[in-house]
């Protein structure tokens, strides 16, 4: 009788989550895609590159400057005192140290500046899947996009990318 009711217990069981799993509605959207499409990517875009641009412009400053204390030093190195010879090579040494240190805090700072562009578009978009989600009654919302590899088959889940570009105002 024990045996009949763990049994019994176990289908029920069994019945009632095959029950639950049908009734969730899963959908998926392409999540790179989709911030590629908004308007508001492409402006950010553009300002990151110019952003990049005179960074580069700085770091290069910087080695032309070092460029031409090596040749000015390599110039006048017959000429020098002991001295001479060691400041100069001083300043060239730390000039090559911040240049070092620039480039590092210059990747770092481009990197922050696109967390900063970056984040408003994502959190917008992030709000519209959440309201299609809603509206559509959607138990999960799975991100389809190749380089997050979160879903590796679609068959049977919905695409969304449709109404949230609709939500988001995206006629592309």
């Amino acid at each position: 009788m024990k045996k009949q009711l763990t049994v019994l217990a176990l289908a029920f069981g069994m019945l009632v989550s095959f029950g639950a799993a049908a009734q969730q509605k899963i959908g998926h959207i392409n999540a790179d895609e989709l911030l590629q499409m908004m308007p508001e990517t492409k402006a950010a875009q553009t300002q990151l590159e110019a952003y990049g641009r005179q960074l580069e412009k700085d770091l290069k400053d910087m080695e032309t400057e070092l460029q031409a204390k090596i040749a000015k030093y390599r110039e006048d190195d017959k000429m020098m005192t002991n001295l001479s010879r060691e400041t100069r090579t001083k300043e060239i040494q730390e000039l090559q140290g911040r240049i070092q240190e620039y480039s590092m805090a210059a990747q770092e700072d481009l990197q922050n500046k696109q967390v900063e562009l970056l984040t408003p578009i994502i959190e917008r978009a992030t709000t519209a899947v959440q309201n299609v989600a809603k509206a559509n009654k959607f138990t999960y919302i799975l991100d389809s996009s190749e380089s997050k590899a979160v879903v590796i088959f679609a068959e049977g889940g919905e695409d969304i990318m449709d109404k949230v570009k609709k939500e988001l105002g995206i006629t592309e």
